[in-house]
């Protein structure tokens, strides 16, 4: 059954086939078509299991793990914050092997997270990218306060500032707040992460890939969509 199958509805695309999981996860990405929206679909729903505090992926973990041994097609890449109350297995509420993970804080994307994603996309057929930032962000405020005072942050914290500051110091200029500024990096890493050559850009031209962007919320657990995505 390929992924087109389930493209009627999300009723249809959330079919469980044992373990809680899609009934199109049991199938290898690369011969399924199922669109990027539904599969952002199937993420919000796991996060709304998250915040109701229904868990259900951590069922069959053995099984799964062997099953893995050989192969992997993870339906999701997540770039994420490397904060601790952030992490994107449990926040979406997938099981091994559902989602291929880059973590960095401040989630940005510099080349090597660029190059994980390339791989995803072009060798693990992943078709959906969600840059997931983080209500209270202590990189990015991090570099918020470094812009606004002016001190400059120190060596290796100053990487993370050289990749945030673009899109925050207009923030800081206008009198923006933290969660504005938080927002402004997320925005700015989709774009960074949908026009990057020569593999993920195609993929998005072509409508094969979408790239995400989403926050957490530290106190609901809750994730909103930011950007819709390109």
């Amino acid at each position: 059954m390929r992924r087109s199958t389930w493209i009627g509805g999300l009723s249809a695309a959330t079919a469980i086939v044992g373990a809680g999981r899609p009934a199109w996860a049991a199938e290898p990405a690369s011969t399924q078509v199922v669109p990027p929206e539904v599969l952002m679909r199937e993420l919000l729903e796991g996060n709304r299991r998250f915040v109701a505090g229904t868990l259900r992926n951590g069922d069959g973990i053995v099984e799964r793990r062997a099953a893995l041994t050989g192969t992997q097609a993870p339906f999701a890449a997540i770039v994420s914050c490397a904060d601790s109350r952030v992490p994107p297995e449990l926040v979406f509420d997938q099981g091994l092997g559902d989602l291929f993970v880059t973590r960095v804080a401040g989630n940005f994307a510099p080349d090597d997270i660029l190059g994980s994603l390339e791989y995803a996309v072009e060798h693990l057929h992943t078709r959906l990218i969600v840059v997931l930032g983080h209500e209270g962000c202590g990189a990015v405020k991090a570099v918020y306060e470094a812009i606004k005072t002016k001190t400059p942050l120190p060596p290796h914290l100053d990487a993370i500032e050289r990749a945030l500051r673009p899109p925050i110091e207009p923030i800081v200029a206008a009198g923006g707040t933290l969660d504005e500024a938080v927002s402004a990096n997320v925005k700015a890493v989709v774009a960074h992460i949908a026009a990057a050559q020569p593999v993920i850009a195609p993929a998005v031209e072509h409508r094969t890939a979408r790239v995400v962007g989403a926050e957490y919320h530290l106190g609901t657990g809750e994730v909103r969509i930011l950007a819709r995505g390109v």
